[in-house]
């Protein structure tokens, strides 16, 4: 399965699941995901710790190169893509 990244004209290959994380963090920029959130998307009816993230997210940096810095760590809560954090939305 492949995807491209934001900023790169290479073809990124991805795993189901890194796709499914990747599509749901640049879906909503700026909304910070729980951990326990993302798990539910990127891998739903899979009994897994939300720390398994952690590891798909390392991953995803690794293969998006220079578009990686827009995969922001929220600390205490879990992961944004890029942009500003949402007005209202959870603490980032």
């Amino acid at each position: 399965m492949t995807d491209r990244a934001p900023a790169a004209s290479a073809e990124v290959h991805l795993t189901p699941t890194e796709k499914r994380l990747w599509n749901a963090l640049r879906g909503e920029p700026g909304r910070a995901f729980e951990r326990a959130e993302l798990v539910a998307l990127a891998m739903p009816g899979t009994l897994v710790l939300a720390r398994t993230v952690d590891v798909h997210i390392r991953a995803l940096r690794r293969k998006l190169g220079p578009a990686a810095r827009e995969l922001k760590t929220v600390r205490g809560v879990g992961y944004r893509f890029g942009g500003s954090p949402v007005a209202g939305g959870r603490p980032s």
